[in-house]
């Protein structure tokens, strides 16, 4: 106040002493050492609570500023999820917070989530934290990311919109290049329960480590359990070569995330250069990039088709193998070809060429009739070997 004084003193001389206001400082906030709030249920039992190594009080405006806030929301009185930030604000009795820098929300336990943002709003008494700085949320080996999330604690739901995208690695996650990425337009996903739901359209592309090889993936939407280790990709279905050298087009499909599979219970069509495949349902094993059928299985290209109990179709190198009841028919003399085991390879026109390397065959075709001399033919005679 002493120099306040003689500054105003000061200045009256060299202004013929007019008048000056009394400027009017601010109150300082209250510092306290530390915050702690807490906060129970109905039933008495605590529903959260928020501490901080110091915070800073403002009385006018009913708010305090936080460092290093760290908290716990429990569910029915144990704890559930552990928060922790660089700084906050609490406003209020603990009305809202906001938290800020790398906010982490972890939920407890075996195979935790980590929940993480630049920013959340937290609504205590709505149970709701609203992220829209980056939110991502992850686990051992998958991460979810999106432009804003909605996280309805009690409900164990997160709700990412604004382009979410779903990145799956085959082993421990970071390790290298995400082996499979999903983009879709909304996900709600439940991290404690594993529940999962997203909205198409779906794409999706998986990689093998070299630059043409893997998969695309496309779906109407998806639906599953992570913490069970599948997705369903919901009809219509199609995935395709990268390298561009076959596509399978299906219903309902089974993603078997930690097994790295393909399974559909359901008839499905595919094509691999100039062959087609049909079947009743299929099994394609992605790191292998190998489709096995099954059951009913159909091959055909120009001018042949062959049926069998089962088939394996091998992309990267075209490689074919029927078993079962193998019946290759082609228009040629109309041969038929019958044999427990038949193998094939795409050659370099597109065209399967079929073996039966060790295995008994049997044919059938019928010869063409004798175009030369007049009068009456005899019909064409079946040859049998």
């Amino acid at each position: 106040m002493r120099l306040r004084l003689l500054l105003c003193g000061a200045t009256l001389l060299l202004a013929g002493c007019a008048s000056q206001p009394i400027r009017q400082e601010a109150p300082e906030p209250f510092v306290f050492r530390s915050l702690n709030l807490r906060q129970q249920d109905k039933l008495g039992a605590p529903a959260w609570e928020l501490t901080s190594p110091e915070a800073r009080y403002d009385i006018n405006r009913r708010l305090a500023q936080v460092r290093q806030p760290r908290g716990v929301i429990y569910l029915r009185g144990k704890p559930r999820y552990s928060i922790a930030a660089q700084s906050g604000t609490v406003l209020g009795d603990g009305e809202a917070i906001q938290l800020e820098g790398a906010v982490a929300i972890t939920l407890l336990g075996k195979d935790s989530v980590r929940i993480s943002g630049d920013q959340v709003r937290w609504l205590p008494r709505q149970d709701l934290m609203l992220i829209d700085r980056r939110p991502t949320a992850t686990d051992r080996r998958s991460r979810l990311s999106a432009r804003t999330a909605r996280f309805l604690i009690q409900d164990d739901r997160i709700e990412l919109r604004g382009s979410p995208s779903l990145q799956q690695w085959d082993g421990q996650r970071d390790k290298g290049p995400a082996a499979v990425v999903i983009t879709t337009t909304s996900v709600n996903w439940k991290p404690a329960a594993g529940g999962f739901v997203a909205q198409g359209p779906v794409r999706g592309e998986r990689r093998n480590g070299q630059p043409a090889s893997g998969q695309l993936l496309t779906a109407s939407g998806l639906n599953g359990n992570l913490r069970e280790g599948y997705v369903d990709l919901l009809a219509p279905v199609r995935v395709d070569d990268r390298g561009g050298k076959g596509w399978i087009q299906a219903e309902r499909t089974r993603w078997l995330i930690n097994d790295e599979r393909l399974r559909s219970d359901q008839p499905f069509r595919g094509q691999i250069n100039k062959l087609a495949v049909e079947g009743a349902l299929f099994d394609i094993d992605l790191k292998a990039e190998t489709v096995v059928i099954p059951q009913a299985c159909s091959l055909q290209q120009p001018d042949q088709r062959l049926r069998a109990q089962s088939c394996l179709w091998h992309w990267p190198d075209g490689r074919f193998e029927a078993k079962g009841n193998v019946e290759l028919q082609r228009k040629a003399y109309k041969q038929i070809t019958r044999s427990a085991l038949l193998q094939g390879r795409l050659g370099e026109e597109g065209v399967a060429v079929f073996t039966s390397p060790g295995a008994r065959v049997q044919s059938l075709f019928t010869l063409p009739p004798n175009s030369q001399g007049q009068g009456r033919r005899k019909p064409a005679t079946p040859v049998q070997f």
